[in-house]
């Protein structure tokens, strides 16, 4: 079954998805979720959320070398999707074309219980992250799976009061000029924007698994686009702070509101793509208030390029 063709094009997983059969053999952990259908063909129950944990925790350990622990109770993130972000910020900050030998610094908004961004940029580029957290739950998590991967030298996380984003987290760092900010924000507004009732494209199929998540990791005052509005104004203040500043979306409808903004504020460089691994769309957008940085061109997807066919459509978290 092949992955979506709109996946970030140094995604591992583009062309070649991972092997359940295989997996199952060299993992038991992940062996007790596989399923197997008369025709032999291996598959998950992923609106149980045991197995979307074992799937996410065994890809983690056999394609990046990660242990990694998350409770149920938490958002469980899906490997391929945090990857595409992690590709399309390297895009941002030029590092493909740039002195690898130069350390990157990151902040991760939110890094959540399994501090996925943090441990995935570092794992892959040697990046240096600040990554913080609202949730005493999310936070410990974080902290230990750190930790236990011996990455703390490259990895802060650091427990910050609610509503901080960007201002409050800096005020220890007043001299590091950071590369990027990253962030997954709470989608919702309310309960029924949480358990999909109008916050869908009526177009787009609905998600397949379960969802996981705290109250402080699905759902803010205003959804995502007023907490993004909220980063926006963060940066207008700390400017050249951060080169580049970067948010993943949930909702399409939230970008063009959210481009206004950064217009009517004169950003001087916005940008942003979509990510897509078949029914799971999410949309990023960054902006820079340097002059020397390179763009990369703006993407959109029709709808219909949507593949129905990958296994990562019963992927439908966060």
């Amino acid at each position: 079954m092949a992955l979506s063709k709109s996946m970030h094009a140094r995604n591992r997983y583009k062309d070649k998805p991972p092997d359940f059969a295989y997996l199952a053999s060299k993992y038991p952990d992940f062996q007790q979720h596989v399923q197997i259908n008369l025709n032999g063909r291996v598959s998950l129950n992923f609106k149980d959320p045991e197995a979307v944990r074992a799937l996410t925790c065994t890809l983690l350990r056999e394609d990046f070398g990660l242990s990694i622990d998350i409770p149920l109770e938490r958002l469980i993130p899906t490997v391929p999707l945090r990857l595409n972000y992690i590709h399309w910020v390297e895009d941002l900050i030029g590092h493909q074309d740039s002195d690898r030998s130069t350390l990157r610094r990151g902040i991760d908004i939110g890094t959540g219980a399994s501090c996925i961004y943090p441990l995935l940029g570092t794992t892959l580029n040697g990046w240096y992250f600040l990554a913080t957290e609202v949730d005493d739950m999310c936070f410990n998590y974080a902290k230990k799976n750190v930790e236990q991967n011996n990455l703390s030298d490259l990895i802060k996380v650091v427990k910050v009061p609610q509503k901080t984003l960007l201002m409050d987290a800096l005020k220890e760092e007043s001299e590091i000029i950071y590369d990027f900010c990253m962030c997954n924000p709470p989608f919702f507004a309310n309960q029924l924007e949480a358990k999909g009732v109008n916050s869908r494209n009526p177009r787009r199929p609905p998600p397949s698994s379960v969802n996981t998540g705290g109250i402080t990791e699905i759902m803010a005052e205003g959804g995502e686009l007023e907490f993004v509005k909220r980063i926006i104004h963060d940066s207008l203040q700390l400017q050249k702070r951060l080169r580049w500043y970067s948010c993943m979306l949930g909702k399409k409808c939230s970008l063009a509101p959210l481009k206004e903004e950064l217009r009517i504020q004169g950003v001087p460089k916005v940008t942003y793509t979509e990510f897509c691994q078949g029914r799971t769309m999410r949309w990023a957008l960054a902006w820079s208030f340097y002059d020397d940085v390179t763009v990369p061109v703006s993407r959109d997807l029709p709808l219909a390029s949507l593949n129905s066919s990958t296994w990562w459509v019963l992927v439908g978290h966060k």
